[in-house]
């Protein structure tokens, strides 16, 4: 993880801007940290446990190749991570949709949650949920943060 003074490790995340071979975009989250030198992609930094979420678009002369969105938060040292393409050193892996079907059902969703929620405020349990039931080709259950808030305290007590 980056290290910035006082400020402590960072992840990373590069956002490729190049028109026809690959796109990249945050949907939502806070970063620290905003870098756009020349050519290179844009660097998004975020503290440890902050989430956020970003869509990847690759494609050729052919068309789309590949499109995801991945929802994903920050680590802290020591911690075993995700290698993410993109996210440096790696990420906790909340949501992964790829695939036309699922990546619209997961952009949908985050739509919906927007209206009502800030979204990198929501918790990490749910945004799991979001994902196996999206893989399962299920509905996901509605977000409430209160029920949320109650399963980290009783994991904290265990």
């Amino acid at each position: 993880m980056d290290v910035e003074k006082n400020s402590g490790p960072k992840t990373r995340l590069s956002l490729l801007q190049a028109g026809k071979r690959g796109n990249d975009r945050l949907l939502f989250g806070r970063p620290t940290k905003s870098l756009r030198v020349s050519e290179k992609p844009e660097e998004l930094r975020f503290k440890p446990l902050q989430v956020f979420g970003f869509a990847r678009w690759r494609g050729d002369q052919y068309g789309t190749q590949s499109w995801r969105v991945v929802v994903a938060q920050a680590g802290q040292p020591g911690e075993r991570l995700t290698r993410i393409p993109s996210v440096t050193p790696g990420a906790h892996l909340l949501l992964h949709a790829f695939g036309k079907t699922r990546l619209k059902r997961a952009l949908r969703m985050i739509d919906m949650l927007s209206e009502a929620h800030v979204l990198h405020e929501i918790a990490p349990a749910y945004w799991r949920h979001v994902h196996l039931q999206i893989s399962k080709n299920e509905k996901p259950e509605p977000y409430d943060p209160k029920v949320f808030e109650a399963l980290a305290r009783a994991r904290s007590v265990s």
